[in-house]
């Protein structure tokens, strides 16, 4: 980041996701406030589990914006 730039950004939007196969990274774009953009650069095996936790918690998504909450998923 910038010197002087606040160390968090309350992205409102991805704007997108990109894989950089050449490298091995997948690249994602957020956007927020005053149009202000961010790029994060991952390696894609660290894509890849935040893509599973994110999977993980949305689970609990529709909950989270005000939906029904769906009872638990049985063990495996």
């Amino acid at each position: 980041m910038p010197e002087g730039a606040p160390s968090r950004f309350d992205a409102r939007e991805v704007v997108r996701v990109t894989t950089l196969a050449e490298h091995g990274r997948v690249e994602i774009e957020f956007g927020g406030p005053q149009e202000a953009r961010y790029v994060v650069s991952l390696p894609v095996s660290t894509a890849v589990e935040l893509g599973c936790l994110i999977c993980d918690l949305s689970d609990e998504a529709p909950y989270l914006i005000g939906g029904a909450r769906r009872p638990p998923r049985p063990p495996d």
